[in-house]
Parts: structure tokens; sequence; C-alpha cells
């Protein structure tokens, strides 16, 4: 049987890496979200071949006070997830070799989540549903 999944190489849709992070222990959870929302999109943003490669970014802050157990939902544990949108794989690999991201993005982001528990997603979005609308 022919999988109904069609390769993001051979679409026209953005591709789309969503990294899941969880911040360091020695911040609070505001002063996180601070820091991330307030300092870090700068620097992140800074850097010309974000603003080349990268068609759309997003932050989603967690709110750690929600709790869904109730719902029979289990919360993931990241204290927040960023997502990129670019044309193609390659153009979001590059920001992420490109020399003056290693040497500036990389360094902040030690400065509030832990590189090592990052977990990645990379695909597609497709939408189905907007402002009441089937798509």
């Amino acid at each position: 049987m022919a999988s109904a999944v069609v390769p993001m190489s051979s679409s026209n849709r953005l591709v789309r890496i969503t990294f899941f992070i969880k911040k360091k222990t020695d911040l609070t959870s505001e002063e996180f979200h601070k820091y991330w929302s307030e300092e870090h999109s700068k620097v992140f943003l800074s850097v010309p071949i974000v603003r080349r490669n990268i068609i759309k970014y997003s932050q989603f802050h967690s709110d750690s006070s929600v709790d869904l157990k109730k719902f029979g939902v289990i919360m993931i544990g990241y204290d927040g997830a960023v997502s990129m949108w670019a044309n193609t794989l390659d153009d979001l690999l590059a920001v992420f070799t490109d020399e003056e991201y290693l040497r500036t993005v990389v360094p902040d982001e030690e400065n509030f989540f832990n590189r090592a528990e990052v977990s990645t997603m990379v695909g597609w979005d497709e939408d189905k549903w907007e402002h009441g609308r089937v798509l």
C-alpha cells in the first residue's frame, strides 16, 4: 500500500522545526519566560541568516499552573517550545550551522535552558480549521 505522506522535499509547503525546551533549574519559571521572550528573541533575530532563512519564528510558553490530569491528559514536562518555519530543510539547517549563529545564539541559549534536554520534531503544518471555517 502506498503511503499518504508526501515528503517535505516534494511539495510547496513550509518546513517546520519545533524544539521542546526545559528551563535551567536555577531559574524560576518567571525568570525563564521573561528572558526567553524579552532578551533571547533579540539575540536570535539579530543574526542575518535568521532574517534571511526563517519565514516565521514563534515561542510557545507553557503555563505550569495548568493541570489536566482530571481530563486524562498528562503534561509533557517542557517549559516551552520554539517553532521556526523555512522554505526548505536546507534553509533551516544553514541557520544552525552558521558561524555567527553558533557564536552568538548558542551561548545565549545556555543562559536560560538546558540544551542537553531538548527534544525536536521536523515536519510541516496542515491547517484544517480556522476562524470557524474548514480549510
